[in-house]
């Protein structure tokens, strides 16, 4: 473990001395996920803990940047691989249902109430804002049920783009495929963070899985036809995203919370959190501010 926090720069302690670190598996579902857990002193106090869920191919050595903000702005953090990613168990990049990241979500907030102190705030880059929305709508939760105050959504996954062709695409292909070779799209504006993920990135899955497109299409519907619920959420979405849907998904969102507080960046990319430095400076003040407040 030592080597993989040197690897990904996860070893925060080596600047920040005072930071407890915490990782071990979690069973969640049928699951082993790996969890990490950065916790400062009790002497320094701490605002709460912030949850970080990553998106589609991504893992939490890719994190490191906003874990380190997170932290230096007074908040412990917790975050999690999602199945099939990182250093948690499953089939790279697939999952049966998106019932399964809710069931391992709600294993790993039961696994470490006691432990991790409050207030809890969460934030998600793509797919893991989708796991937030699904969290939020399925559950009818409301801001004194939620186990999260205040929730932050980072370019959210609710339709890919090209959604409609995808999907025919993926009912031709399904009956003789299991998966499909991944094309990397140049989603962000930092150009050493994208060759690092093309040619250095041993945990990068290098596939499509058609599972998780089945998945896909069966929890769409599902949220797009979900009663909206009283809780507020910001949004940081790049005008220059052409993974997500974005015009799309944030009519959708609207109609979904009683406030969306929306913070469009312009030459914005997909991946946020790995933005070039200007850009992912907007977006980790955006984070911060909404958790201060």
């Amino acid at each position: 473990m030592e080597a993989y926090c040197r690897f990904y720069g996860l070893d925060l302690w080596v600047e920040h001395p005072e930071v407890a670190y915490h990782q071990g598996y979690v069973k969640a579902d049928r699951h082993e996920v790996m969890v990490h857990y950065f916790r400062l002193p009790e002497a320094a106090g701490s605002k709460g803990t912030v949850f970080i869920l990553h998106g589609y191919f991504d893992h939490v050595g890719l994190y490191t940047q906003l874990i380190d903000r997170c932290l230096g702005a007074g908040f412990d953090v917790l975050t999690y691989d999602q199945p099939g990613h990182g250093l948690s168990s499953g089939t790279p990049a697939a999952i049966g249902s998106f019932l399964e990241y809710q069931a391992v979500l709600s294993e790993v907030m039961a696994e470490v109430k006691d432990m991790v102190r409050g207030p809890w705030f969460a934030v998600g880059q793509s797919t893991g804002g989708a796991i937030l929305i699904d969290y939020l709508l399925s559950n009818h939760h409301d801001q004194d049920t939620s186990a999260f105050r205040r929730v932050v959504l980072l370019a959210p996954l609710v339709r890919p783009m090209g959604w409609l062709g995808a999907r025919v695409l993926h009912s031709v292909v399904k009956p003789f495929l299991t998966r499909w070779k991944r094309a990397f799209n140049e989603n962000s504006g930092n150009t050493r963070f994208l060759q690092f993920l093309r040619e250095h990135d041993p945990l990068q899955a290098r596939a499509v899985h058609v599972d998780w497109v089945t998945a896909l299409k069966k929890w769409v519907p599902h949220i797009e036809s979900a009663r909206p619920v009283d809780f507020p959420v910001t949004v940081v979405q790049g005008e220059k995203d052409t993974t997500v849907d974005w015009q799309h998904n944030l009519r959708i969102i609207r109609n979904k919370f009683s406030s969306v507080r929306e913070r469009r960046i312009p030459d914005g990319r997909h991946h946020l959190v790995n933005e070039a430095q200007d850009l992912q400076a907007t977006v980790f003040n955006t984070i911060i501010e909404t958790f201060s407040e």
